[in-house]
């Protein structure tokens, strides 16, 4: 008889029966930190590990569906993390990344890593195949632990968030979001990939920029300043910029998207702060964490098209 090859396992593929999402904690410091682990239906052999930081009043189930990124961990075959802030560390739910105790290697800064430690060492993740992305205060935690533990992240996405070490306060970091005038500049060592939209009124589009850039764009020599490329994507327009790795900056990638406000784009509606006009961050950070060229991007919307459609 010959066999079914749909029941052949491949030897670099895991196949578990089916896609499941997993409660966990780690504990340090007094404190603990719950999370929730999705396992794809097929999961590399050594996969990589995304990690997604919601923003304020958010929480990781809420953040999971805004952001829709289990149907790329289930086309790619990586393992993906969403941490969730205690109501006890704060009301808000908020990632206290302007308080100075969570800005290195201890709190909730360690507390994270700490959790990726341990699921990569439970679930053999590829080494140099860590990536974090953020949404607003989770973007801002994001740009923390790029700059603080770029041996151990590969890349960073960050969506409407802040520069690393913009603050050390509450008012400090309520000035950060509003002004875009403090915190390190330009990506720093770990590679960056960042979405900002124009009509953002909680966190301004010059904190982007400030990110994006290691020196302020009118600083520059006409020559070299940055002209992005426009780009329409799902009703919306705006321009992305590629910055290529110079000193002691690693590459960047910046998507200034016009219109868009405090939301991911591209999310599903129902998630909170999801703006569903594209373009899709969720893809495009993948894409950049993987390393995949930009001309896969019409083949993966496709395919995620037709899983939609026979789900």
């Amino acid at each position: 008889m010959r066999p079914n090859l749909l029941q052949i396992r491949l030897p670099f593929m895991r196949q578990p029966a089916i896609a499941t999402w997993h409660e966990g904690q780690v504990s340090g410091g007094q404190r603990n930190l719950d999370y929730r682990l999705y396992v794809p239906t097929r999961l590399a052999r050594r996969p990589a590990l995304v990690v997604m930081l919601h923003g304020c009043r958010q929480t990781a189930q809420d953040f999971a569906t805004g952001t829709d990124m289990a149907r790329l961990a289930d086309r790619h075959g990586f393992l993906l993390a969403y941490p969730q802030q205690n109501l006890t560390a704060n009301p808000l739910r908020c990632w206290n990344w302007f308080d100075t105790r969570n800005q290195g290697v201890d709190g909730e800064a360690g507390l994270i890593m700490q959790m990726v430690d341990e699921l990569s060492q439970t679930h053999s993740v590829a080494p140099k195949r860590v990536f974090v992305a953020g949404l607003s205060a989770g973007g801002a935690m994001a740009t923390l632990l790029g700059r603080s533990f770029p041996d151990r992240i590969a890349a960073v996405g960050v969506h409407s968030g802040v520069p690393a070490y913009a603050a050390g306060s509450i008012s400090g970091a309520m000035q950060a979001m509003e002004t875009g005038e403090t915190g390190e500049r330009g990506p720093g060592p770990t590679r960056t990939i960042i979405f900002q939209g124009t009509a953002d009124e909680t966190v301004v589009t010059a904190n982007g920029d400030r990110i994006a850039f290691a020196k302020p764009p009118e600083d520059m020599h006409w020559l070299r300043r940055p002209r992005g490329r426009w780009v329409w994507m799902r009703q919306r327009s705006g321009r992305r910029y590629l910055r290529r790795r110079t000193g002691d900056h690693a590459r960047a990638e910046y998507w200034q998207i016009k219109g868009l406000g405090h939301a991911w784009s591209g999310g599903q509606a129902g998630g909170s702060y999801a703006d569903p006009l594209g373009p899709r961050a969720s893809v495009e950070m993948v894409r950049f964490f993987l390393g995949h060229p930009r001309m896969l991007y019409p083949l993966v919307v496709a395919s995620l098209a037709v899983t939609r459609i026979f789900r």
